[in-house]
C-alpha cells in the first residue's frame, strides 16, 4: 500500500466509512476503491480515471481533492494529450463561425426589429381608417316646430325608463358586488389552508421520513447544500436518480423536481453536514446521529387532492 492510498483509507476509516459504504456514495467500483487503496493504478479504466476516482474518493472522505492531487503527482499517472480532440474543437469553431456568418441568420437577427415594424404600420393603418369611418358618420339635423312636441315626449319616456334600468343596475351590482367579496373571501381562506406544510420525523437508523402537507403539483425544487463539511448528495425521483455529486462547505445546488410527483429521496453520505430546503422552506434533518442516510419524502394523498380541487 502506498502513501496516497494509505493517507485515502486512513481518512476513510476515520470517517466511519466501510468499502461498501463508499461504493453506494460515490457510485466507484469497489474494486476500484480497493486498487485506489493499495496504489495499483494499473487495476483502474484509465489515467483519466485514475485522477478522476481519486479526487472524488478524498472529497467524500473529507479531503481536498485537488491538493492531494497536487501533492502527489509524481506518483499519479497523468493523462495523455489529445490533438485530435483539439483539432476536432477547432474545426467545429470554424463551422460555426461560417454558420453564423451566412446571410440567412444575419437576417434572422433582424427579425425582432422587422416584425416590430410591422406591428407600429399596422396599429397606424387601422387607426387612420376608424378616424375616417367617424368623421363620414350621419349628421344630425335639428328638429322643426312640429317635431319638438314629440321629440320632448320621447325623451320624457326615455328617462323614465333609464331611471327603471338604473334602480335595477344598482340592484344588481349590489347582488354582484356582495357574490364577489363571499368569493374573495373564500379565495384567501383557500390560500390560507394550501400553505406547504413539512413534518420530519426522527431518523430509524440510516433512514427518516419526511411527511408533506399542501405540495404543489408543479414548480417544486429542492435546495442542497453542506455546512461545514463536503457532503456527498444524490436525489431520486420514481427509482431514477435525478441528480447526484459532492458539494463542500458553503455550496448549495438547486434541483428542479417533476411535475406531479408525490414521493422523492435525497440520499447523503454526511447527513449531519447536509442542508435540505423544499421550496424556500427549511428541512430540519438534525433528528438523527447516522451520518449516511437516506430521507424519504412523501406527499399526504388527502391533502394532495383537497388542492387539487
Amino acid at each position: 500500500m502506498d502513501e496516497i492510498g494509505q493517507k485515502l483509507r486512513d481518512a476513510r476509516i476515520q470517517k466511519g466509512y466501510t468499502i461498501d459504504d463508499l461504493q453506494q456514495i460515490t457510485k466507484i467500483q469497489k474494486r476500484y476503491l480497493i486498487a485506489i487503496e493499495e496504489g495499483n493504478f494499473d487495476a483502474l479504466p484509465g489515467d483519466f480515471y485514475v485522477r478522476a476516482f481519486i479526487k472524488q474518493y478524498a472529497d467524500t472522505v473529507g479531503l481536498d481533492g485537488d491538493a492531494l492531487l497536487t501533492q502527489f503527482q509524481q506518483d499519479i499517472p497523468e493523462p495523455q494529450p489529445q490533438e485530435y480532440a483539439a483539432q476536432s474543437v477547432e474545426n467545429k469553431t470554424r463551422a460555426t463561425r461560417a454558420e453564423e456568418a451566412s446571410p440567412v441568420n444575419r437576417l434572422r437577427c433582424y427579425l425582432p426589429q422587422i416584425a416590430i415594424a410591422a406591428i407600429v404600420v399596422v396599429a397606424v393603418i387601422v387607426i387612420y381608417v376608424i378616424m375616417l369611418v367617424y368623421q363620414s358618420g350621419p349628421k344630425q339635423t335639428i328638429p322643426t316646430d312640429s317635431e319638438s312636441v314629440a321629440v320632448s315626449s320621447k325623451r320624457s319616456t326615455s328617462k323614465t325608463s333609464k331611471s327603471s334600468t338604473s334602480s335595477k343596475t344598482s340592484k344588481t351590482s349590489a347582488a354582484s358586488s356582495s357574490s364577489k367579496t363571499a368569493e374573495k373571501s373564500s379565495k384567501k381562506s383557500t390560500k390560507k389552508s394550501s400553505k406547504l406544510d413539512i413534518s420530519v420525523a426522527d431518523a430509524n437508523g440510516a433512514t427518516q421520513a419526511v411527511t408533506l402537507k399542501n405540495l404543489p403539483k408543479t414548480g417544486n425544487k429542492l435546495t442542497l447544500g453542506a455546512t461545514g463539511a463536503t457532503a456527498w448528495i444524490s436525489v431520486i425521483v420514481n427509482g431514477s436518480t435525478t441528480w447526484q455529486g459532492s458539494l463542500t462547505s458553503g455550496n448549495s445546488q438547486e434541483v428542479t423536481l417533476p411535475d406531479n410527483v408525490t414521493t422523492f429521496q435525497v440520499r447523503s453520505g454526511n447527513a449531519t453536514a447536509t442542508t435540505i430546503k423544499l421550496n424556500g422552506q427549511s428541512v430540519d434533518i438534525s433528528k438523527g446521529t447516522s451520518i449516511v442516510r437516506t430521507i424519504t419524502f412523501t406527499a399526504d394523498a388527502t391533502e394532495s387532492e383537497g388542492s387539487q380541487e
